[in-house]
C-alpha cells in the first residue's frame, strides 16, 4: 500500500510536466515564461502553502522538545547534503553548473511533494491508527518547520552557492523577509491561539468559507506551476545530455542515496533509544528522501545559474524517487 500510494503520487507529478513541455515545443510560450512563472511560484504559491499547513496545526498535540529537535534535525539534513556534495565536487572549478548541482543536492522538494507524502505516511501507518488526527497535526507542524528552515537556508546558503558580493550583501535580509518566512510569522499567532482561517466562519445561519477557499486556491498553484516550469525547460534540453552529465550523477547520489540513508538510520536510532516520536522520525525521513526541489530551477533562473543542470537534477531525482521514496518509507514504517 505504501509503495503503491507513493509511486502513484510521484507518477502523477511527472505527468504534470507534459503541458509545459507541449506548450514550449509548440512555441506557445516564450523564452521568458519559465522565469516569470518562477516568480509566481516563489512569491505567491509557496507562502500560501506554508500558511495553509500552519492553519492545520493543533499546537496542543506538540511538545517544545520535539519542535527544537525538528529544527536541529532539519539543519543537520541540509548540512549532510552540503558536506557530501562539497567533497564530491571538490576538484571541479567554480561555475554555474557546479552551483546548480550543489543546490540540487542539498535542497529537497519538501513542500510540493514532501507535505502530501508525509500525510499519506500517517494515514496508512498502523502505528498512528489510534491517533490519526493528532498525528496529522503533529506531522503538519514538523513539515512546516522543515519548510521554514529550508527557506531560510534557500535565501542564505542557497544564494551563497551562486556567489556574488551583491547577492551576499542582501541574503540575510532575504532570509528574514522572504515570502515563506513572512507567511510563517503571519500564521504563527493563529496557530498558538488555536484559531484557524480554514474553519468556516458562522454569520447567523450561514457558514462563510471564502477565506479558506482563497488560501486553498493560492497554494494549489504550487504543484502544476512548478512542474510546468520544469516541462518548459525539459523541452529545451537535449535528452542525451541528461545521461552524460557528471554533475547530475553527483547530485543524484547525494540527494537520493547518501542523505536519506543517513537520516533514516539516525532517526530510527533516535526513535528506538531516545524517545523521538514516530511522527517526527517519519516526517524527517520523508523530507530527506524527496527529490530535488523544483525551486532549484527557480533559483537558477533568478541568479543566472545553469538552468540545464538544475533541470537535469530535478528530472533525474524525481524519476529516481519513484523507487527511492517508497523504499525508505516502508523501511521506516517497519521499525515504528
Amino acid at each position: 500500500m505504501y509503495f503503491l500510494s507513493t509511486f502513484i503520487s510521484i507518477a502523477v507529478l511527472l505527468v504534470l510536466l507534459v503541458p509545459g513541455y507541449i506548450l514550449r515545443r509548440l512555441r506557445l510560450v516564450g523564452d521568458g515564461a519559465a522565469k516569470d512563472l518562477s516568480s509566481l511560484l516563489l512569491y505567491i504559491g509557496l507562502p500560501a502553502l506554508v500558511f495553509y499547513c500552519m492553519m492545520g496545526v493543533d499546537i496542543r498535540h506538540v511538545s517544545w522538545r520535539e519542535i527544537v529537535l525538528c529544527v536541529l534535525i532539519t539543519a543537520i539534513i541540509h548540512l549532510i547534503g552540503y558536506i557530501a556534495i562539497k567533497l564530491i565536487l571538490l576538484r571541479r572549478p567554480k561555475s554555474g553548473a557546479k552551483s546548480a548541482a550543489s543546490f540540487s543536492a542539498i535542497f529537497s522538494n519538501c513542500g510540493f511533494l514532501g507535505i502530501p507524502l508525509s500525510e499519506i505516511a500517517v494515514e496508512y501507518c498502523d502505528a498512528f491508527a489510534a491517533t490519526t488526527d493528532e498525528s496529522l497535526s503533529r506531522m503538519r507542524l514538523y513539515v512546516t518547520l522543515f519548510n521554514v528552515v529550508f527557506n531560510l537556508l534557500n535565501w542564505t546558503l542557497g544564494v551563497a552557492l551562486y556567489g556574488g558580493a551583491e547577492k551576499k550583501s542582501v541574503m540575510i535580509r532575504k532570509a528574514v523577509l522572504n515570502p515563506c518566512t513572512i507567511a510563517f510569522i503571519v500564521a504563527l499567532p493563529f496557530t498558538l491561539t488555536g484559531l484557524s482561517l480554514l474553519e468556516p466562519i458562522r454569520a447567523g445561519d450561514m457558514e462563510i468559507n471564502q477565506i479558506a477557499d482563497f488560501i486553498t486556491y493560492l497554494y494549489n498553484i504550487c504543484v502544476p506551476v512548478s512542474m510546468c516550469i520544469l516541462g518548459v525547460r525539459l523541452a529545451d534540453m537535449k535528452i542525451r545530455r541528461i545521461f552524460r552529465s557528471g554533475y547530475m550523477y553527483a547530485s543524484l547520489g547525494v540527494k537520493m542515496i547518501i542523505v536519506p540513508a543517513a537520516v533514516c538510520a539516525g532517526c530510527l536510532l533516535l526513535h528506538a533509544f531516545c524517545g523521538m516520536s514516530g511522527e517526527l522520525a517519519m516526517g524527517m525521513v520523508v523530507m530527506a528522501a524527496t527529490p530535488t526541489a523544483t525551486t532549484a530551477l527557480a533559483f537558477a533562473e533568478r541568479f543566472d545559474g545553469d538552468t540545464a543542470v538544475a533541470g537535469e537534477c530535478i528530472m533525474a531525482s524525481t524519476v529516481a524517487a519513484l523507487v527511492v521514496v517508497p523504499a525508505f518509507l516502508m523501511l521506516t514504517v517497519n521499525f515504528l
